[in-house]
């Protein structure tokens, strides 16, 4: 029957695209779900003993972090974000150090919760863009006490997948950089492997980080360039660091979703058990009835691992990658089988549904401090103690929000703002990665009590 179908599929098809398998997925959507979208929650919880002296109380921290997400998430917790299968990168800056950066406290927490919630301490990574930083940070006696890893995006290495090229932006490499060695200058940047082709989930946690070029600087700004080589040309151009940052964080939110020996194990059971419904690979979490086709105009239906197992199978013998394209009422994306079995999303084919299927899982702006000056270094003289945590799902909804807290602070000094990301953001929203529309957010803001005097 395999055998029938691709060669079907290939008579059916011109010589440049006959390597084009077609997926028709037909989704039932209800009636109610057609209305007014949504609003997307942003938690804000503060505790005014969340820290002493600039150092943040643990058990203050633990509990912060628990209300925030029985508000965000009130039915399952951490198991709405990942799930126990998931090799979760846990994004952190420690470029900053641990009293203006990413403070351990608070990754210990979010830590614990996911092994609490079923995650194994080993499918645990705290990641930043140099492993260095996070040693000087102190995360390594962290991770031992944890059980979890470290890992730095550069020692990783990275690899050929979708780079972003800027035709205009020539810039002399650095070692480390994907093409150090090769070339003296490069207009590209590459993703690290880190990210494409080890972490299936990330979890970001960032604090207010003033910056001279954008104003401020969270979650977009600190993911895509601590993800990335060749982007000190970004730093000292703004006009292509503002479209930069979401093109590059749009790669990582869409980077590769199963590895080579997942994604054959799938195929196999999907060869013998032939499910009816449901995605197969657990690619995008569709609802309805699911139909899969060859071609666009076909009136067969194709069972789901015949379309994966040929295309894979054209894959290992052209040496080529395949693109299997979905479509299902207002829905269109792709995704694209490697030869070595590895699937793949293209990015720019995503629409807004399935673009809340992304790598991206959850964003917690740590607000314990926030430095709202000389924000390249840590200088704990410009900071002051906020002792909030926010929690979303939106990362832009976030930034946006410190934006208008180092700005407020700033003002409040006489300290000039000149600049604000508000460009990058609308960027990013145009691009699904959120929303950087007040009238879109549900902002609830949780006070919890002082805790009694030791």
């Amino acid at each position: 029957m395999v055998a029938n179908l691709a060669h079907l599929a290939k008579k059916h098809y011109s010589p440049g695209k006959r390597r084009l398998f077609t997926v028709i997925v037909g989704l039932l959507l209800a009636g109610p779900t057609l209305g007014a979208a949504a609003k997307v929650p942003v938690i804000k919880v503060q505790a005014a003993d969340a820290t002493r002296h600039f150092q943040p109380r643990i058990d203050r921290v633990n509990a912060m972090l628990q209300a925030g997400l029985e508000a965000l998430a009130p039915d399952a917790h951490w198991r709405q974000f990942v799930s126990t299968n998931d090799l979760v990168g846990l994004k952190v800056n420690a470029n900053l150090g641990t009293l203006t950066g990413t403070r351990p406290a608070v990754v210990q927490a979010v830590a614990q919760g996911l092994m609490a919630s079923g995650v194994p301490a080993k499918n645990i990574v705290i990641w930043d863009r140099n492993l260095a930083d996070l040693k000087r940070a102190g995360y390594i006696p962290l991770a031992r006490e944890l059980g979890v890893q470290l890992a730095g995006s550069r020692e990783a290495g990275f690899g050929e997948w979708d780079a972003y090229t800027v035709p205009a932006l020539h810039w002399e490499l650095a070692t480390g950089d994907h093409l150090f060695g090769r070339t003296k200058t490069s207009t590209k940047s590459h993703i690290s492997r880190l990210i494409t082709d080890r972490l299936t989930a990330i979890i970001s946690i960032h604090p207010p980080i003033a910056d001279r070029q954008n104003g401020a600087r969270g979650h977009l700004q600190e993911l895509a360039l601590a993800a990335a080589d060749n982007t000190d040309r970004f730093r000292v151009s703004t006009p292509h660091l503002t479209p930069a940052i979401p093109e590059l964080l749009d790669r990582i939110a869409f980077s590769h979703t199963l590895p080579g020996p997942v994604f054959k194990k799938t195929l196999h059971q999907l060869q013998t058990q032939k499910p009816k419904h449901a995605f197969p690979l657990h690619l995008l979490q569709t609802s309805g009835q699911v139909f899969y086709y060859y071609e666009e105009a076909a009136e067969r239906a194709l069972h789901p691992h015949t379309a994966f197992t040929l295309a894979y199978e054209t894959a290992k013998e052209t040496g080529r990658h395949q693109t299997l394209l979905i479509r299902g009422d207002s829905h269109e994306w792709e995704q694209i089988i490697h030869p070595n079995g590895r699937n793949t999303l293209q990015r720019r084919t995503l629409g807004k549904e399935e673009a809340r299927q992304s790598k991206l899982r959850l964003h917690i702006t740590d607000a314990l401090l926030c430095q709202f000056h000389q924000g390249d270094q840590s200088r704990p003289d410009y900071a002051t103690a906020i002792n909030e945590l926010w929690i979303s799902r939106d990362p832009v909804a976030l930034d946006a929000l410190s934006a208008e807290l180092i700005a407020s602070l700033r003002r409040s000094l006489n300290l000039p703002v000149r600049r604000s990301p508000n460009a990058m953001l609308r960027n990013a929203a145009k691009m699904y990665l959120g929303s950087d529309r007040q009238e879109d957010w549900d902002v609830k803001e949780i006070k919890l009590e002082d805790r009694a005097p030791e």
